[in-house]
Protein backbone atom coordinates (compact mmCIF):
# COMPACT_ATOMS: atom_id res chain seq x y z
CA UNK A 1 0.00 0.00 0.00
CA UNK A 2 1.32 3.48 -0.89
CA UNK A 3 1.88 5.61 2.33
CA UNK A 4 2.11 9.01 0.32
CA UNK A 5 -0.27 9.99 -2.38
CA UNK A 6 0.79 12.05 -5.58
CA UNK A 7 -0.90 15.31 -7.15
CA UNK A 8 -2.94 13.74 -9.58
CA UNK A 9 -1.90 15.82 -12.40
CA UNK A 10 2.13 15.11 -11.67
CA UNK A 11 1.08 11.42 -11.16
CA UNK A 12 -0.02 11.25 -14.69
CA UNK A 13 2.81 13.52 -15.77
CA UNK A 14 4.83 10.94 -14.40
CA UNK A 15 3.20 8.18 -16.58
CA UNK A 16 3.62 10.10 -19.47
CA UNK A 17 7.50 10.37 -18.81
CA UNK A 18 7.87 6.98 -18.15
CA UNK A 19 5.69 5.69 -21.17
CA UNK A 20 7.82 8.24 -23.34
CA UNK A 21 11.00 6.84 -21.79
CA UNK A 22 10.07 3.19 -22.35
CA UNK A 23 9.32 4.09 -25.79
CA UNK A 24 12.46 5.16 -27.17
CA UNK A 25 14.16 2.46 -25.51
CA UNK A 26 16.39 4.18 -23.15
CA UNK A 27 16.73 2.76 -19.23
CA UNK A 28 16.38 5.04 -16.23
CA UNK A 29 19.70 5.44 -15.86
CA UNK A 30 20.75 5.99 -19.44
CA UNK A 31 18.33 9.31 -19.22
CA UNK A 32 19.53 10.31 -15.68
CA UNK A 33 23.32 10.03 -17.75
CA UNK A 34 21.84 12.09 -20.29
CA UNK A 35 20.77 14.52 -18.14
CA UNK A 36 23.63 14.55 -15.40
CA UNK A 37 20.99 13.61 -12.76
CA UNK A 38 21.00 11.31 -10.45
CA UNK A 39 18.56 8.31 -11.48
CA UNK A 40 16.87 8.55 -8.69
CA UNK A 41 15.13 11.87 -9.69
CA UNK A 42 14.15 10.25 -13.19
CA UNK A 43 11.98 7.66 -10.42
CA UNK A 44 10.83 10.15 -8.61
CA UNK A 45 9.56 12.16 -11.46
CA UNK A 46 8.03 9.01 -13.19
CA UNK A 47 6.22 7.95 -10.04
CA UNK A 48 4.73 11.46 -9.47
CA UNK A 49 6.62 12.20 -6.60
CA UNK A 50 8.37 14.81 -7.37
CA UNK A 51 7.16 17.40 -10.25
CA UNK A 52 9.63 18.16 -12.58
CA UNK A 53 10.29 21.94 -14.17
CA UNK A 54 8.97 22.82 -17.83
CA UNK A 55 12.31 23.13 -18.34
CA UNK A 56 13.14 20.13 -17.25
CA UNK A 57 10.17 18.00 -18.82
CA UNK A 58 11.96 19.89 -22.00
CA UNK A 59 15.18 18.63 -21.37
CA UNK A 60 13.81 14.90 -21.13
CA UNK A 61 11.98 15.51 -24.24
CA UNK A 62 15.05 16.50 -26.05
CA UNK A 63 17.02 13.72 -24.68
CA UNK A 64 14.30 11.09 -25.99
CA UNK A 65 14.22 12.46 -29.28
CA UNK A 66 10.73 13.21 -28.91
CA UNK A 67 8.86 15.59 -31.47
CA UNK A 68 8.32 19.26 -30.78
CA UNK A 69 5.09 18.70 -30.49
CA UNK A 70 4.96 16.44 -28.17
CA UNK A 71 7.71 18.08 -26.42
CA UNK A 72 5.46 20.86 -26.47
CA UNK A 73 2.39 18.82 -24.74
CA UNK A 74 4.35 17.79 -21.89
CA UNK A 75 5.68 21.11 -21.19
CA UNK A 76 2.46 22.45 -21.15
CA UNK A 77 1.51 19.33 -18.35
CA UNK A 78 4.54 20.07 -16.57
CA UNK A 79 2.88 23.34 -15.98
CA UNK A 80 -0.53 22.72 -15.60
CA UNK A 81 0.93 20.43 -13.30
CA UNK A 82 2.86 22.90 -11.31
CA UNK A 83 -0.38 25.37 -10.97
CA UNK A 84 -2.24 22.37 -9.99
CA UNK A 85 -4.22 23.82 -6.37
CA UNK A 86 -3.89 22.78 -3.11
CA UNK A 87 -6.06 22.29 -0.57
CA UNK A 88 -8.97 23.59 -2.78
CA UNK A 89 -11.79 22.50 -1.29
CA UNK A 90 -12.27 23.54 2.46
CA UNK A 91 -15.29 21.38 3.61
CA UNK A 92 -15.39 18.24 5.38
CA UNK A 93 -12.93 17.12 8.82
CA UNK A 94 -10.00 17.31 8.86
CA UNK A 95 -7.61 15.30 6.31
CA UNK A 96 -10.48 14.59 4.22
CA UNK A 97 -11.11 18.17 1.99
CA UNK A 98 -7.46 17.15 1.00
CA UNK A 99 -8.19 13.72 -0.16
CA UNK A 100 -11.69 15.04 -2.04
CA UNK A 101 -9.32 17.62 -3.60
CA UNK A 102 -7.22 14.42 -4.63
CA UNK A 103 -10.07 12.44 -5.17
CA UNK A 104 -11.70 15.59 -7.95
CA UNK A 105 -8.00 15.59 -9.83
CA UNK A 106 -7.50 12.05 -10.30
CA UNK A 107 -11.15 11.98 -11.94
CA UNK A 108 -10.57 14.61 -13.70
CA UNK A 109 -7.46 13.29 -15.15
CA UNK A 110 -9.35 9.64 -15.66
CA UNK A 111 -10.13 7.65 -18.99
CA UNK A 112 -11.92 5.69 -17.12
CA UNK A 113 -13.64 5.14 -13.83
CA UNK A 114 -15.06 1.63 -11.99
CA UNK A 115 -17.55 2.50 -9.23
CA UNK A 116 -18.33 -0.04 -7.16
CA UNK A 117 -21.01 1.26 -4.32
CA UNK A 118 -22.91 -1.42 -2.57
CA UNK A 119 -24.78 0.50 -0.27
CA UNK A 120 -25.38 3.83 -1.89
CA UNK A 121 -25.75 5.20 -5.62
CA UNK A 122 -22.89 6.43 -6.64
CA UNK A 123 -21.80 9.92 -6.27
CA UNK A 124 -21.69 10.73 -9.85
CA UNK A 125 -24.79 9.67 -10.13
CA UNK A 126 -26.80 11.31 -7.37
CA UNK A 127 -29.45 14.08 -7.20
CA UNK A 128 -29.42 16.96 -5.10
CA UNK A 129 -31.96 15.68 -2.64
CA UNK A 130 -30.11 12.67 -2.60
CA UNK A 131 -27.22 13.64 -1.98
CA UNK A 132 -28.67 15.78 0.84
CA UNK A 133 -30.00 12.91 2.35
CA UNK A 134 -26.33 11.12 2.41
CA UNK A 135 -24.59 14.37 3.52
CA UNK A 136 -27.26 15.18 6.40
CA UNK A 137 -27.53 17.99 8.40
CA UNK A 138 -24.37 20.10 8.70
CA UNK A 139 -23.30 23.47 8.28
CA UNK A 140 -21.56 23.80 4.93
CA UNK A 141 -24.05 20.98 3.81
CA UNK A 142 -24.86 22.80 0.57
CA UNK A 143 -21.74 23.00 -0.67
CA UNK A 144 -21.08 19.89 0.03
CA UNK A 145 -23.69 19.22 -2.15
CA UNK A 146 -22.59 21.21 -4.99
CA UNK A 147 -19.45 19.81 -4.91
CA UNK A 148 -20.89 16.51 -5.27
CA UNK A 149 -22.60 17.77 -8.29
CA UNK A 150 -19.83 19.55 -9.74
CA UNK A 151 -17.79 16.49 -9.90
CA UNK A 152 -20.43 14.87 -12.16
CA UNK A 153 -18.94 17.17 -15.30
CA UNK A 154 -16.26 14.46 -15.48
CA UNK A 155 -18.87 11.94 -17.02
CA UNK A 156 -21.02 14.65 -18.95
CA UNK A 157 -18.62 17.14 -20.52
CA UNK A 158 -18.75 17.30 -24.24
CA UNK A 159 -15.07 16.72 -24.90
CA UNK A 160 -13.66 13.56 -23.37
CA UNK A 161 -16.05 12.38 -20.95
CA UNK A 162 -14.59 9.68 -18.39
CA UNK A 163 -15.50 6.33 -19.47
CA UNK A 164 -17.47 5.43 -16.05
CA UNK A 165 -19.32 2.49 -15.08
CA UNK A 166 -20.72 1.47 -12.05
CA UNK A 167 -21.83 -1.23 -9.88
CA UNK A 168 -24.55 -1.65 -7.70
CA UNK A 169 -26.34 -3.86 -5.78
CA UNK A 170 -30.32 -4.18 -6.26
CA UNK A 171 -31.03 -3.26 -2.75
CA UNK A 172 -29.43 0.11 -3.29
CA UNK A 173 -32.75 0.53 -5.61
CA UNK A 174 -35.47 0.24 -2.94
CA UNK A 175 -33.80 2.00 0.04
CA UNK A 176 -36.05 3.84 2.32
CA UNK A 177 -35.55 7.47 1.16
CA UNK A 178 -39.01 8.69 0.18
CA UNK A 179 -40.72 7.58 -2.71
CA UNK A 180 -40.38 11.04 -4.76
CA UNK A 181 -36.65 11.54 -3.72
CA UNK A 182 -36.13 7.75 -4.79
CA UNK A 183 -38.08 8.10 -8.62
CA UNK A 184 -36.35 11.01 -9.01
CA UNK A 185 -33.11 9.25 -8.55
CA UNK A 186 -33.52 6.31 -10.46
CA UNK A 187 -34.79 8.81 -13.16
CA UNK A 188 -31.58 10.58 -12.93
CA UNK A 189 -29.51 6.94 -13.19
CA UNK A 190 -31.51 5.97 -16.53
CA UNK A 191 -31.06 9.32 -17.81
CA UNK A 192 -27.29 9.05 -17.40
CA UNK A 193 -27.10 5.67 -18.69
CA UNK A 194 -28.19 7.59 -22.16
CA UNK A 195 -24.93 8.60 -22.21
CA UNK A 196 -22.74 6.44 -24.82
CA UNK A 197 -20.07 6.48 -22.17
CA UNK A 198 -21.88 5.85 -18.84
CA UNK A 199 -22.52 2.06 -17.96
CA UNK A 200 -25.06 0.75 -14.91
CA UNK A 201 -24.60 -2.71 -13.77
CA UNK A 202 -27.23 -4.14 -10.95
CA UNK A 203 -26.09 -7.04 -8.86
CA UNK A 204 -28.88 -9.08 -8.54
CA UNK A 205 -30.28 -10.28 -4.58
CA UNK A 206 -30.08 -13.91 -5.54
CA UNK A 207 -26.40 -13.56 -6.54
CA UNK A 208 -25.69 -14.19 -2.51
CA UNK A 209 -22.04 -13.07 -2.45
CA UNK A 210 -19.74 -10.74 -4.46
CA UNK A 211 -16.84 -8.55 -4.14
CA UNK A 212 -19.18 -6.25 -3.69
CA UNK A 213 -20.61 -7.25 -0.77
CA UNK A 214 -16.77 -6.47 0.77
CA UNK A 215 -17.25 -3.02 0.78
CA UNK A 216 -17.10 -0.01 -1.83
CA UNK A 217 -14.40 0.95 -3.69
CA UNK A 218 -13.41 3.47 -6.66
CA UNK A 219 -10.80 2.16 -9.45
CA UNK A 220 -9.53 5.58 -11.84
CA UNK A 221 -7.62 4.75 -14.69
CA UNK A 222 -5.48 6.73 -16.89
CA UNK A 223 -4.23 6.88 -20.94
CA UNK A 224 -0.88 5.96 -19.64
CA UNK A 225 -0.50 6.51 -15.46
CA UNK A 226 -0.64 3.22 -13.50
CA UNK A 227 -4.55 2.86 -12.28
CA UNK A 228 -5.12 3.79 -8.84
CA UNK A 229 -7.99 2.67 -6.25
CA UNK A 230 -9.88 4.68 -3.96
CA UNK A 231 -11.07 4.03 -0.70
CA UNK A 232 -13.38 5.90 1.77
CA UNK A 233 -14.88 5.17 4.97
CA UNK A 234 -16.73 7.43 7.37
CA UNK A 235 -13.70 9.57 8.55
CA UNK A 236 -10.88 8.09 6.64
CA UNK A 237 -9.77 7.61 2.69
CA UNK A 238 -6.86 6.42 0.69
CA UNK A 239 -5.47 5.84 -2.60
CA UNK A 240 -3.86 2.93 -3.23
CA UNK A 241 -0.99 2.51 -5.78
CA UNK A 242 0.84 -0.90 -5.55
CA UNK A 243 0.60 -2.54 -8.58
CA UNK A 244 -0.11 -5.38 -6.08
CA UNK A 245 -2.83 -4.01 -4.31
CA UNK A 246 -4.79 -2.50 -7.75
CA UNK A 247 -4.62 -5.65 -9.36
CA UNK A 248 -6.96 -7.28 -6.44
CA UNK A 249 -9.38 -4.62 -7.08
CA UNK A 250 -9.46 -5.28 -10.78
CA UNK A 251 -9.95 -9.04 -10.70
CA UNK A 252 -12.78 -8.35 -8.03
CA UNK A 253 -14.14 -5.81 -11.38
CA UNK A 254 -13.74 -8.73 -13.66
CA UNK A 255 -15.58 -11.31 -11.43
CA UNK A 256 -18.82 -8.59 -10.61
CA UNK A 257 -18.68 -7.86 -14.49
CA UNK A 258 -19.44 -11.91 -14.69
CA UNK A 259 -22.32 -11.84 -12.13
CA UNK A 260 -24.23 -8.48 -12.83
CA UNK A 261 -26.71 -7.85 -15.19
CA UNK A 262 -26.18 -7.15 -18.68
CA UNK A 263 -26.35 -2.66 -19.28
CA UNK A 264 -29.55 -3.08 -21.10
CA UNK A 265 -30.75 -5.83 -18.40
CA UNK A 266 -30.13 -3.18 -15.45
CA UNK A 267 -31.85 -0.41 -17.21
CA UNK A 268 -34.83 -2.12 -17.88
CA UNK A 269 -34.71 -3.47 -14.46
CA UNK A 270 -34.49 0.08 -13.02
CA UNK A 271 -37.42 1.07 -15.00
CA UNK A 272 -39.33 -1.67 -13.59
CA UNK A 273 -38.58 -0.24 -10.19
CA UNK A 274 -39.77 2.80 -11.10
CA UNK A 275 -43.37 1.54 -12.72
CA UNK A 276 -43.59 -0.20 -9.19
CA UNK A 277 -42.74 2.63 -6.89
CA UNK A 278 -45.24 4.67 -8.34
CA UNK A 279 -48.22 2.04 -8.53
CA UNK A 280 -47.97 1.98 -5.14
CA UNK A 281 -48.12 5.83 -4.59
Amino acid sequence: MSETTPAPRAYVLGGELRHARENAGIGVRQLAGKLELSHSVIVRWEKGERLPSPESVSAVAVALGLSAAERDRLVQAAKDAASEPVNSVSIGVAGMADALTTLMGFERAATSITDVSPLLVPGLLQTADYARMVIGDSPDAEARVAVRLGRRDVITRERNPVQYTAYILESVLYQQVGESLLVDQLRMMRKLADLPNVCIRVIPDDVVFTPAHMGPYVLLEFDRAAPVVHLEHLRSSVFLRDADDVEVYKEARAELDRMAMSPTDSIRFIADVIDKVETTE
